[in-house]
């Protein structure tokens, strides 16, 4: 289908619906999801997936598929690692005490925290909460693939490269600068406000049961709960509260209107899709200018931006989105290592923009590729 047409579909499925047809096109919704979701997980090897569905700025429905564990279905509390997932979560965090005056987007995070690895080298004075955010801070993703030694690839803010070492050094500075703990910041300014009771970053006594175990066919996969917090890894969360989260990014009013503004502003562009980098004949399914945001990853088609984050470890997958002009979002986690093929054509099915759709399941399908 051509992107004009799809253009005007979407831009059509953004006009406000009665109440009625809300209801029956959510209805239709969950039969086609009730139909699909058995069949993907089994197609692709998956337990489980936890699936919330936001329209017109609200949730309008969440369901659980396969089992979080052996013999345990998965339900309303069953807690996912959600992976990178939770970067959105971190950046959320600072945020939040950018707009509230207590750190500066600008600031220069060696002023509070400096690694060992690097406390030699002048370029650490250029990192900033925005170049982390912006995944420009030049380090690879882990020190693991630089020799286990924490260093610089390039220069900061030269190339974009995603990178959790940025995150967590982040953490690092925004805890010093503060004196405060990030579990507890992030408990005071996200998961108390957004009513978020089970979601948190290290083990809890409340996570007794909930526990969805991440699965790998073949292997022992190790279930990683951290006692420690991580800004970019294994946050643990539901379906229904990390749409809450969304919604108090997206919906809310806790930062400025201005610093939202910025989040959802592409500086640098970054075509991530390997059919969209413009080194071949462009799909009409991809966006017209891609990058990162402040802490979501940006597809700008002209007509819309959506906003995206995806996770995955060694048996989980998940991923969020949301359509700010819509005001519509689709998250979708599972426990398995497989689970990017089933969640990709679950959010593309329900977000109901066949470009999101055929771009995400394209790019699921030619991982490992």
């Amino acid at each position: 289908m051509k992107i004009q047409t799809t253009i005007a579909l979407a831009l059509a499925a953004a006009a406000p619906l009665s109440a009625q047809a809300s209801s029956t096109q959510e209805t239709d919704k969950v039969a086609k999801l009730d139909a699909m979701a058995p069949l993907l997980l089994a197609k692709y090897d998956v337990p489980s997936v936890g699936v919330a569905y936001i329209e017109n700025g609200e949730i309008a429905f969440v369901r659980h598929y396969g089992k979080q564990s052996w013999g345990f279905p998965a339900n309303e509390e069953t807690l996912y690692n959600v992976a990178s997932l939770t970067k959105p979560v971190s950046a959320e965090v600072v945020l939040r005490l950018v707009s509230a005056g207590r750190i500066s987007l600008d600031t220069s995070l060696a002023q509070h925290h400096v690694d060992d690895d690097l406390v030699d080298d002048p370029r650490i004075n250029l990192l900033t909460p925005e170049i982390v955010l912006r995944h420009r801070t030049g380090f690879a993703n882990w020190r693991r693939q630089t020799d286990g030694i924490l260093q610089f690839s390039h220069d900061p803010d030269t190339k974009t490269g995603y990178s959790g070492e940025g995150y967590e050094w982040m953490m690092k500075s925004v805890v010093a600068a503060t004196g405060s703990d990030f579990e507890d910041l992030a408990q005071e300014l996200i998961f108390d406000p957004a009513e978020m009771p089970l979601t948190g970053y290290v083990l809890a006594g409340k996570w007794v049961g909930h526990l969805a175990a991440p699965y790998k066919a073949g292997e022992a996969v190790y279930n990683k709960i951290r006692r420690e917090p991580s800004a970019s890894d294994d946050l643990r969360t539901t379906p229904r509260e990390y749409a809450k989260f969304m919604l108090s990014v997206f919906e809310g009013e806790h930062v400025s209107p201005a610093l939202r503004a910025q989040q959802a502003t592409i500086v640098n562009s970054y075509q991530e899709h390997f059919q969209c980098d413009g080194s071949d004949a462009v799909p009409d399914f991809c966006p017209v200018d891609e990058g990162w945001g402040l802490g979501w990853f940006i597809h700008d088609y002209g007509d819309r931006k959506i906003m995206q984050h995806s996770g995955g470890d060694h048996g989980e997958a998940s991923l969020a989105i949301y359509d700010p002009v819509a005001r519509r979002g689709v998250i979708a986690l599972t426990n398995g290592a497989e689970g990017h093929r089933v969640m990709v054509r679950i959010v593309g099915e329900l977000f109901g923009d066949e470009r999101v759709e055929e771009y995400f399941v394209t790019l699921s399908d030619n991982i490992g590729k």
